[in-house]
């Protein structure tokens, strides 16, 4: 199960403009990039079992969700997508800005999961 708590992943060289060369930079990219990965991935798996659930619910319940896991499914297409750019671009510039996107739309990805457990029940999970 993901840990709510986490605050997702980090930098390296001090939020990569204190890294001392290029090669530093790119590799602090690519390192974040991994930890969005495998954030990612623990969401995935997470929300699997979101999905499952769903699919058990009546048309009644299910119709509540709806919005909810197109949101949740949008979102994981885009940090997925955002994710992937990032680690073939590997941009010098304007990562910030990226992961901030990220973060923000990992945040929405645990507000969506909030609010299918309302439905779902959190005692569904995790056990």
């Amino acid at each position: 199960m993901v840990n709510m708590d986490y605050p997702g992943p980090g930098w390296g060289c001090s939020a990569i403009e204190g890294c001392m060369s290029d090669d530093a930079k790119k590799l602090a990219v690519k390192s974040y990039c991994k930890g969005v990965e495998g954030e990612l991935t623990a969401w995935k798996a997470t929300l699997y079992d979101v999905m499952v659930s769903f699919m058990d619910l009546k048309d009644a319940d299910r119709g509540k969700l709806l919005n909810t896991v197109a949101e949740i499914k949008a979102l994981v297409r885009e940090i997925e997508s955002k994710t992937s750019q990032l680690e073939s671009e590997c941009p010098l510039e304007g990562v910030q800005a990226a992961a901030k996107d990220l973060e923000d739309k990992i945040g929405l990805v645990r507000v969506h999961y909030t609010k299918a457990l309302e439905v779902l029940g959190a005692g569904s999970f995790g056990g």
